[in-house]
């Protein structure tokens, strides 16, 4: 898949459940996309400022779209 397809998928996928936070299985589950590779895009997303880490659940990082 296209990089920017698959994080397209990932933002919209967070834009439709705001203001639920979703974890990467979540993401995973919604979007089709393995949850390896959500999880390879959602450091990228994180670190571009994209998507923030809402809270902790267990081992769990649940992310919610970044205010802009």
């Amino acid at each position: 898949m296209i990089t920017q397809e698959v994080e397209k998928k990932i933002l919209s996928c967070l834009e439709r459940e705001f203001p639920k936070d979703l974890s990467i299985e979540e993401i995973a589950t919604k979007t089709g996309v393995h949850r390896n590779t959500i999880s390879k895009y959602m450091w990228g997303l994180e670190k571009e400022k994209k998507v923030t880490i809402s809270r902790t659940v267990g081992r769990a990082k649940m992310y919610v779209v970044s205010k802009k």
